[in-house]
């Protein structure tokens, strides 16, 4: 399953790990099947489900 994919369709909501060492914020994705996956940059959730993050504040 890809990146993308897994965002649409499968992460129920994101959780604040901290912040990369670029500097921009990561997120664990919490999926439908009570998964958590690694921490994934906010502007790769932004892309492709930004409705997740406003939940998340």
């Amino acid at each position: 399953m890809e990146l993308k994919e897994l965002i649409e369709h499968h992460t129920l909501k994101v959780v604040f790990c901290g912040h990369c060492e670029c500097g921009e914020r990561k997120y664990d994705l919490i999926t439908d099947q009570n998964l958590a996956y690694p921490p994934i940059h906010e502007s790769s959730i932004r892309e492709v489900k930004p409705e997740l993050l406003e939940v998340s504040k």
